[in-house]
């Protein structure tokens, strides 16, 4: 089990997939960020090289229901489709998982955290509850380096904000879920991953590569001007806390 036999399975995997197609890509790509981002947040936090590896998988596969949802239906809607995490979780259960050479307490726990990487987990299993949290937080730092870069779309020609979307953002709620109406409403939904981001490592990365800067420029222009004045001043305020957060953070490390 290493990570460069989980790479050659998951291109193998690939292979069926029409690449060419940009959300497909768009996916393929995301799946390597994720993996990467499991792998450097396991580092930092001293997992063995077993683990390191296996969370890199976890971040590697997590949205293969996604790429599978595409290919199906055309649509990225969880609502209107079957959940992708279902999907992903019953392919790998289906013999997905077996591939990458995993023992079959590795598989099932691989179904596991896939099942539950985007819905919530009740569960009393602690190592599917660890690799979770890196998952989880690997991925919404993936959707922030994606959103800089201007590959999120935002599927609404709408101006204004709703009431409900700016209440949750400025009372630091993830907005995964929640209604999106306006061009402006998604654009907070891309900030709003960042309240879901618990560790040093990436929040430290969100304000030293100015992530969310990237946003602001790249989103600000598709909005009018009063749309454009609210995002400036949500984008400080967020940034304004991420800073706080980072440096009590550090203060609590030096107190140890």
């Amino acid at each position: 089990m290493n990570i460069q036999s989980f790479n050659l399975t998951f291109y193998d995997l690939m292979k069926k997939y029409d690449l060419t197609e940009p959300n497909l890509f768009r996916k393929f790509l995301h799946s390597f960020l994720v993996a990467d981002n499991c792998f450097s947040l396991a580092s930092s936090l001293y997992f063995n090289k077993e683990e390191r590896d296996f969370a890199y998988l976890c971040g590697l596969v997590h949205d293969i229901g996604r790429l599978e949802q595409w290919d199906k239906f055309a649509s990225f809607s969880d609502s209107k489709t079957r959940h992708h995490a279902q999907i992903g979780a019953a392919l790998l259960k289906n013999g997905y998982a077996e591939k990458f050479g995993l023992d079959k307490k590795q598989q099932k726990l691989l179904c596991e955290i896939v099942l539950y990487h985007a819905t919530p987990y009740n569960g009393n299993n602690k190592i599917v509850k660890k690799y979770l949290q890196v998952l989880r937080n690997a991925d919404n730092y993936a959707n922030l380096q994606n959103t800089s870069n201007g590959m999120e779309k935002l599927w609404s020609d709408k101006d204004g904000v709703s009431v409900e979307v700016l209440k949750k953002f400025r009372n630091r709620i993830n907005l995964h879920g929640t209604p999106i109406i306006t061009k402006l409403d998604r654009v907070l939904q891309f900030l709003s991953r960042a309240y879901s981001i618990e560790f040093p490592l990436f929040q430290k990365d969100l304000l030293s590569r100015k992530y969310l800067n990237s946003i602001y420029d790249v989103y600000s222009v598709m909005l009018n001007t009063e749309d454009r004045k609210i995002l400036y001043e949500e984008c400080w305020r967020l940034k304004k806390e991420l800073a706080n957060t980072v440096s009590q953070t550090h203060t609590n490390y030096n107190q140890l």
